[in-house]
């Protein structure tokens, strides 16, 4: 006769190979692990934003030097620098024609948006601006009505500091305006040309670059402006 056997066995996964019922976390254990994690979590966070604000602070006025030298290089072909308002002085010239062609400002991040297009126009006198890569964006999400030509694209871009706001640009003919930019999350905000000690605009006869900083908010202590003086 066969006769059935029961298992006499407890399931091993709550045994060790000696047979001892496993450790395992308490829950106070648990709650000392969790609380420990969150203390070094208080401790070592502000140091890692810390250092990722330094980064982007140094990130952004590399940008700065980038866009100096693309500004300069527009001058010395040109004879002014890149206007901020999507307009050239000089009625008769080449490029002047080229701007009949551009679709009318919307109102929105106009400052970045003309010193892209005029620097994107010519390799003479022009800069390519795509080694800037993701920096530069399109937070309006407008046409140009031409294609830049050093970029192969027909957005009118924008170039966003390194904490992912667009930047503003003033000419020397606009620093007195304040503009109206836009965000990544589509947030209207205004912003003014910084101004230096004496109340004096920083790059009052020549141009202008402002970054909100890590707060994305204009005109706040943490901006940061190029030229510095």
């Amino acid at each position: 006769m066969r006769h059935s056997v029961m298992a006499t066995n407890t399931d091993s996964r709550w045994h060790d190979s000696r047979g001892r019922p496993a450790a395992g976390f308490t829950l106070i254990e648990l709650m000392i692990v969790i609380a420990i994690l969150g203390l070094l979590a208080a401790v070592l966070l502000p140091n890692i934003l810390g250092a990722q604000d330094a980064s982007n602070e140094t990130d952004t006025e590399a940008m700065f030097i980038q866009l100096d030298h693309a500004a300069g290089s527009f001058e010395r072909r040109h004879g002014i620098y890149p206007p901020a308002n999507l307009k050239m002085p000089d009625k008769g010239s080449k490029l002047a024609k080229a701007v009949e062609k551009w679709k009318p400002d919307n109102g929105r991040n106009t400052g970045i948006e003309s010193f892209v297009a005029f620097v994107s126009q010519d390799r003479r006198g022009g800069t390519d601006l795509s080694v800037l890569g993701d920096n530069l964006c399109n937070t309006d999400n407008d046409k140009h009505g031409a294609e830049l030509t050093l970029l192969g694209r027909t957005e009118r871009l924008e170039i966003a500091d390194a904490w992912r706001t667009p930047m503003a640009y003033f000419d020397r003919f606009t620093m007195k305006k304040p503009q109206t930019m836009v965000s990544f999350t589509g947030e209207t905000m205004e912003a003014s040309a910084a101004r230096g000690e004496g109340g004096k605009h920083l790059g009052a006869k020549k141009y202008q670059f402002l970054s909100a900083g890590k707060d994305g908010t204009f005109g706040t202590g943490d901006d940061l402006a190029w030229p510095k003086n």
